[in-house]
């Protein structure tokens, strides 16, 4: 019997990313369909006009070395994932992600009389994620994105090292934001998500996860409605990327 852990201040609230104002003023903003995962395929994604129309997920392949005799080892997993997304015309993107996560293979604390206390999820891992995204007719550099977290306490602690999503042209930084108001104390389990900028100004954002215990299926874009027609692709591509990883790190 494993012993759960019980966080101070629980709450349920349904609060979202706090979003840039000016971002929320100027957006289209769409809740999430998930749609299905079927064996071999990623989450179909859809909103307003964008969507997964094609998707592949090979298994996720995890090994775990260095733990003999009770001392500390380690987990590490990969997968990779594939997916087509159109948008408003039928120019599409195509996305190649791949995920690594490690994390330490640790014993479980014995209590006795049955219970234990789960070590590796509190002290949690590590989450890297590299995907390229081509615009089908552009002949530049694919564009990159990569993502680097760290998350703890069975998951409900998460730290943002690295984040890019650049083409070589261009530069667009993501961002990490929550629920919890600037200066606050942070909250057990806020909402979680990700701003992009160019230039400073502030042009999308995805809710990857909703606050409190029941935050799963309240994925939520954001998205400039007079961005250019790519780049509202480009950046409905790389958020799909990043809810896909979240879903996976989830999973684990």
């Amino acid at each position: 019997m494993m012993l759960g852990i019980l966080m101070p201040g629980l709450s349920t609230a349904a609060a979202g990313i706090l979003v840039d104002e000016d971002l929320r003023a100027s957006s289209e903003v769409y809740k999430v369909s998930l749609g299905m995962q079927k064996p071999g395929r990623t989450w179909d994604f859809k909103f307003g006009e964008y969507s997964i129309v094609s998707s592949k997920a090979g298994a996720a392949v995890t090994t775990t070395t260095g733990s003999l005799l009770g001392m500390r080892g380690e987990h590490r997993t990969r997968q990779e994932y594939s997916f087509v997304m159109k948008g408003s015309d039928p120019t599409r993107a195509r996305v190649k992600a791949v995920q690594n996560a490690h994390a330490a293979d640790l014993p479980d604390l014995d209590l006795g009389a049955g219970f234990a206390i789960d070590l590796e999820a509190i002290e949690g891992g590590e989450d890297g994620l590299f995907a390229s995204i081509i615009i089908e007719g552009d002949q530049g550099e694919p564009w990159v994105l990569l993502l680097n977290v760290k998350r703890s306490m069975a998951n409900t602690v998460e730290k943002t090292t690295m984040s890019l999503l650049g083409n070589g042209d261009r530069e667009i930084l993501v961002v990490p934001v929550t629920s919890d108001p600037p200066g606050s104390r942070s909250s057990s389990l806020p909402a979680r998500g990700y701003q992009f900028f160019e230039e400073d100004r502030p042009i999308a954002a995805v809710q990857y996860l909703g606050a409190g215990a029941f935050g799963f299926n309240k994925n939520v874009i954001y998205m400039r409605r007079d961005l250019e027609v790519r780049t509202k692709l480009i950046l409905a591509a790389a958020m799909s990327t990043i809810m896909q990883a979240k879903i996976n790190a989830l999973a684990e």
